[in-house]
């Protein structure tokens, strides 16, 4: 897996994302909340964007602590600038 990819972590309600986002916190893992971009799904909802690094680390908290997740989704760098579109 390559380290420079970002990855989306999508929820079927903002209850989940908001738990994992301080899960992660707690653990010093880097993460950005964004808008659930239209091509991952038709819901707007919030997502989680990890990198690629820090994917298995926030899959073992998603485990232990049961937190409900849509899909994991990447979202590749592109030309040195990391990009992404919301709805």
């Amino acid at each position: 897996m390559e380290t420079d990819n970002r990855f989306y972590i999508l929820f079927p309600n903002h209850h989940q994302g908001l738990r994992l986002s301080q899960l992660l916190r707690e653990r010093g893992i880097d993460y950005l909340i964004a808008p659930t971009p239209r091509q991952l799904s038709t819901c707007c909802g919030i997502s989680l964007i990890v990198k690629g690094g820090d994917l298995e680390e926030a899959s073992q908290v998603i485990a232990e602590h049961e937190i409900v997740v849509e899909k994991i989704a990447p979202a590749p760098k592109r030309d040195g600038d990391w990009k992404y579109r919301s709805c």
